[in-house]
């Protein structure tokens, strides 16, 4: 019993070592817009109050699924930023599978936010101000190729952003 309680204890302490400042979402909370533009991931990480500014920004591409016969899969990336903390952050993340209607491909997503101001990339990949990122890892499935491509996705609050495969 006594070794119970211990690894019970020892994972509960392991589970709140976390991070300062991060914060992981991995599931849709909104409906989608269309049917062939699938919401595969809805977060918002800071709360939107009255008066609070926020600069939008969009990334499409595609994730290539399989090695030799591959298996093109478009996404639309969208996230808000806000000024807080300091710095840009970003606010909210949503992530869509837009060939939706195509069955034989599946795409989940999950986020983490990094809170903390550091020296970011502008748009154009020069080093700019202090920013807080966030990380998308990516997943796609191909029943086609009978393959699965995870990816990580970067973005941070001055607006920019990795760049998918085969685009």
């Amino acid at each position: 019993m006594k070794k119970l309680v211990l690894v019970g204890l020892a994972a509960a302490t392991l589970a709140s070592c976390r991070e300062a400042n991060t914060g992981v979402q991995g599931r849709p909370t909104a409906a989608s817009p269309t049917p062939d533009k699938s919401l595969r991931l809805d977060t918002a990480f800071v709360k939107l109050g009255p008066g609070l500014r926020t600069y939008p920004h969009t990334y499409t591409g595609s994730l290539l699924v399989g090695e030799g016969k591959q298996v093109a899969v478009p996404l639309e990336i969208d996230w808000t930023t806000v000024q807080q903390a300091g710095c840009a952050q970003v606010a909210s993340v949503r992530v869509y599978q837009l060939n939706a209607a195509d069955r034989r491909t599946k795409v989940s997503a999950r986020a983490m936010r990094d809170a903390v101001c550091r020296p970011g990339q502008q748009p154009d990949g020069s080093v700019g101000s202090y920013t807080g990122t966030a990380y998308l890892k990516l997943t796609a499935e191909a029943r086609d190729v009978h393959r699965t491509t995870a990816t990580t996705f970067t973005l941070n609050g001055l607006g920019y952003h990795d760049t998918l495969t085969g685009q």
